[in-house]
């Protein structure tokens, strides 16, 4: 079969006769160069314009943000004014909370219910891990042996509650020097609390071991007649809330905001139930009570 080389060719041609129109057409509709500059100015004008615009309601917000913080601050404070007045409160972390404000967060707020802390306790990360070497330096230490189906860290973890919740400061202090534990430098364990502050929420499964460590300590406590009330940030990768939720106790899962500590609050004076933002909460807050102050 012959090619037709003139078909080729004329086609070759029409598309660059296209080609050449529309370059014609494009170079004819395209605005001279002074026209050109002035619609790029007009747009950075109005970029500008629209920026600063952004800038001052972006600043309007902040203000308004910053006056609402300061508002809620201060409702809380009233809300909560004596509370919690003459209640002595132990805290519990059940892992290390490095950096996280948290803790700190909520030790404040307590104080200013009127609270007396006694202790601030947090788990290490040998408790929760316990090595071997760890363990029997432990159990020799202390003379420490479970019996046949408890592990050693529930051995412990009860021996810790029984003995905080009856001002036994022998063994806890023990497990300190021993790495187990660490406390805040205020920390008295002679004073018998009259409730338990346990805070969760951890980032792995090697961070804490609820089930080993905080359960049993919330089913010793609550034996021996203690509140308990539990609690973690409402960004916590792990929750823990579903494990306190099931051992009865009130539950808060957003902890790390205000009114997160509002509920914790109120839960340590005697509120019921779970609050927070996740599905495992029933309301975001409690009935708040009428405002008291000074």
């Amino acid at each position: 079969m012959l090619i037709d080389y003139r078909y080729h060719v004329g086609s070759f041609v029409a598309i660059f006769l296209a080609l050449l129109l529309g370059i014609l057409i494009g170079v004819g509709l395209a605005p001279n160069p002074e026209e050109l500059a002035r619609h790029v100015k007009d747009l950075k004008a109005d970029y500008r314009e629209t920026r600063e615009a952004k800038e001052e309601e972006l600043s309007a917000l902040r203000q308004a943000n910053s006056e609402y913080d300061a508002l809620a601050r201060k409702t809380v404070a009233a809300t909560v004014y004596d509370c919690l007045s003459g209640k002595k409160v132990a805290i519990i972390l059940d892992h290390h909370f490095g950096s996280d404000p948290l803790p700190d967060n909520l030790r404040a707020l307590l104080k200013q219910a009127g609270a007396t802390i006694t202790s601030t306790t947090t788990v290490t990360r040998d408790f929760v891990t316990l090595p071997v070497a760890v363990r029997q330096k432990v159990a020799e230490r202390l003379t420490l042996y479970p019996p046949p189906g408890v592990h050693f860290r529930t051995l412990i973890a009860e021996r810790i509650a029984e003995d905080l919740a009856r001002g036994r400061p022998e063994l806890i202090l023990d497990l300190h020097t021993s790495g187990l534990l660490r406390s805040s430098a205020d920390s008295d364990y002679t004073v018998r609390p009259d409730a338990v502050l346990l805070v969760g929420g951890h980032a792995s499964s090697q961070d804490a071991s609820p089930e080993r460590i905080d359960l049993p300590m919330i089913e010793q406590f609550t034996d021996l007649g203690l509140r308990v009330v539990g609690c973690e940030a409402s960004e916590a990768p792990i929750s823990c809330i579903p494990i306190y939720k099931a051992k009865g106790i009130p539950t808060v899962d957003n902890a790390d905001t205000l009114a997160g500590r509002l509920a914790v609050v109120l839960a340590l004076a005697g509120v019921d139930g779970h609050y927070g933002v996740k599905d495992t909460a029933d309301e975001f807050l409690p009935e708040i009570p009428l405002l008291s102050g000074p």
